[in-house]
């Protein structure tokens, strides 16, 4: 089949063989998730966003904006509740674009880090700068990870560089453990990314160095290879890793989405139809899966053109139809973004 397991250091990586996947499917959205609901977000002027990243938790939405917009705060119900911290270069300022986002609901605090730099930024869900916690060394385009007390970050090391990885105890800012970069993830420029989604409990990334998700394991201190996509022929596609609960995904650019199933040791190329709403065809990137989410960030104008290209679909049922017009009804398209959100399986 397309789909071996083999093991590395006594972890376990699943290999995907790209040439043995053959077949096609849909897959439903209800499939991934346990339900979906929508939200307008609130429009007022302080609300508007460019978006990039949107991060969700059993309490808020939260938007990470494409340039130097300030991080944007909503309720779960869509109402705007404040910028968090604000482009500058003061204390609790962003010069520059954030790389990631962490939300704490249980201790109301905002982890924000800036595409470099040597600080994570802690602001409380009021949106007021509580204090930030500073690195050893510059971190490079860095993804956060929170597990209980301790904040751990993983970010792309230079030659040179002496952590890759870095825990930090929340309280104290202190650091715990770090881990030194091994040669195939070193990078001489900024010109790759790393992914994260944060969709297990485990600190998932995908670094476009070395093509390979991985997880940082915080107890042992350790990177391990999860899963890899293998190519017979010499051409080396671009490629995004991303992981659910029970399924690993490859976004391989020009080619197709890739999923594979590691217990059935399926693969298959998918594209993806949100059933909740009439089938329409919903994104299913790195950007939509997140924090145990799925996650539609969408214009309200886009959206409106892909309700009315379903509904001139021959197979839109009278059902779907009515879905989808119900759908319209429900929003204001001169307003703010519009949001699906289902809960991963």
């Amino acid at each position: 089949g397309s789909v071996s397991g083999t093991s590395v250091n006594g972890n376990r990586l699943t290999v995907c063989s790209f040439d043995k996947v053959k077949n096609t499917k849909k897959i439903a959205l209800s499939e991934l998730v346990e339900n979906c609901t929508v939200i307008q977000l609130e429009y007022e002027e302080d609300a508007l966003f460019k978006h990039w990243f949107t991060t969700v938790t059993e309490k808020y939405i939260g938007v990470r904006q494409q340039g130097q917009g300030a991080y944007k705060l909503f309720d779960r119900s869509g109402k705007f509740l404040c910028s968090v911290g604000s482009v500058g270069n003061g204390p609790g300022e962003y010069a520059i674009s954030l790389y990631d986002d962490l939300i704490d609901d249980k201790n109301e605090l905002i982890y924000l880090v800036p595409m470099v730099g040597d600080k994570v930024l802690v602001y409380s869900t009021s949106g007021k700068f509580v204090k930030e916690i500073t690195a050893p060394q510059k971190l490079n385009k860095p993804k956060l990870h929170l597990d209980k007390d301790i904040l751990s970050v993983v970010h792309m090391a230079f030659r040179g560089e002496k952590s890759i990885a870095i825990q930090f105890d929340v309280k104290t800012g202190k650091v715990l453990k770090e881990v030194s970069p091994p040669t195939h993830f070193l990078v001489g420029s900024f010109d790759g990314e790393i992914f994260n989604t944060r969709n297990t409990s485990a600190f998932d990334f995908a670094h476009t160095s070395s093509d390979t998700l991985y997880h940082y394991q915080i107890n042992s201190n350790r990177i391990v290879p999860v899963f890899t996509m293998s190519f017979h022929s010499s051409e080396k596609p671009y490629k995004q890793y991303f992981e659910l609960r029970r399924q690993y995904f490859t976004n391989v650019f020009g080619k197709g989405l890739v999923m594979t199933d590691p217990k059935a040791k399926t693969s298959s190329f998918v594209s993806l139809v949100n059933d909740y709403f009439g089938h329409m065809n919903a994104p299913l990137y790195v950007v939509q899966v997140r924090n145990g989410y799925y996650v539609y960030n969408v214009e309200p104008a886009q959206l409106i053109e892909e309700i009315e290209k379903r509904l001139a679909e021959s197979d839109c049922s009278s059902q779907d139809k009515e879905k989808l017009k119900k759908l319209l009804a429900t929003f204001d398209e001169d307003a703010n973004n519009v949001v699906f959100i289902g809960k991963l399986k």
